[in-house]
């Protein structure tokens, strides 16, 4: 797990560093370690250049691992590290799927028509009364995105696939990295010391895009906390935001003649 936490992390470094939809394969994270999107959760089967944009799987691996999926509110993760459409995911509950046909079921319960580099989780659909504990399966992950230096540009059609069995969700003690952020919500947080290196073209707090990059990409070397700080940040500043609205909201309550006299100026 924590080596795909690194691999995500090294993508987000190089979003954070420029265009990726310029890069192609075997250029930096995006082509040589991973495709456009992958899973950050469950693992997905190893990426291979060369197979992932071969149906269903992307990889010249068949089934090596499973991962333990609870039977009820299940959800995938996925590492976003250039903008993508139509993504699908669907489900075979053959024990090795070899086509596209043998994904019979719809995971997710619709079609996400765009994501945008960063993180993304999504809740799977109802499973079928029938699968129970046990039971294999496999989620292929279907979408579109481009590489400028391939296919002249136009899209092309990417796969990968995360082995599965089930397992009674009161036996699942797993906790799924599942949060939503883009990269352009993460900002690495700010000292009090000034950045003598700053320019006036540097995004705020002095840091130039390679220099977040660089965080980004430095970041490997920590742990699963990393994936942690980075939703705790994202939660503080959505709840704050909501919390100094709430705070307005029963100020006006408490001070209606202060909204009157202001309104009137």
């Amino acid at each position: 797990m924590q080596s795909k936490i690194s691999v995500a992390l090294l993508a987000a470094g190089f979003v954070a560093a420029g265009d990726t939809s310029a890069q192609g394969h075997g250029a930096g994270a995006l082509g040589s370690a991973m495709g456009p999107v992958a899973f950050l959760w469950p693992a997905d089967r190893p990426w291979s250049a060369d197979a992932d944009n071969t149906a269903p799987c992307g990889s010249v691996q068949g089934v090596t691992n499973r991962t333990p999926f609870p039977l009820a509110a299940g959800a995938v993760s996925l590492s976003v590290a250039s903008e993508a459409y139509d993504v699908e995911f669907m489900l075979s509950y053959s024990n090795d799927p070899k086509s596209n046909s043998d994904f019979t079921q719809q995971a997710i319960a619709h079609t996400i028509g765009r994501v945008e580099a960063g993180h993304q989780c999504y809740s799977l659909a109802p499973l079928p009364s029938t699968v129970k504990a046990g039971d294999n399966a496999t989620i292929q992950l279907e979408y579109r995105s481009k590489f400028k230096t391939e296919n002249n540009g136009r899209d092309q059609t990417f796969y990968a696939c995360a082995d599965i069995q089930f397992v009674e969700a009161t036996a699942f003690k797993t906790s799924i990295p599942c949060f939503n952020v883009t990269s352009d919500e993460f900002v690495p947080p700010q000292g009090s010391a000034p950045n003598p290196s700053a320019t006036q073209g540097s995004p705020a707090g002095g840091l130039t895009t390679g220099a977040i990059a660089g965080i980004a990409v430095g970041t490997i070397v920590g742990s699963l906390a990393v994936v942690g700080l980075v939703a705790f940040l994202v939660f503080k500043k959505r709840r704050g935001s909501k919390d100094a609205a709430a705070n307005v909201e029963t100020g006006i309550k408490a001070n209606p003649e202060t909204v009157s006299v202001n309104s009137r100026h």
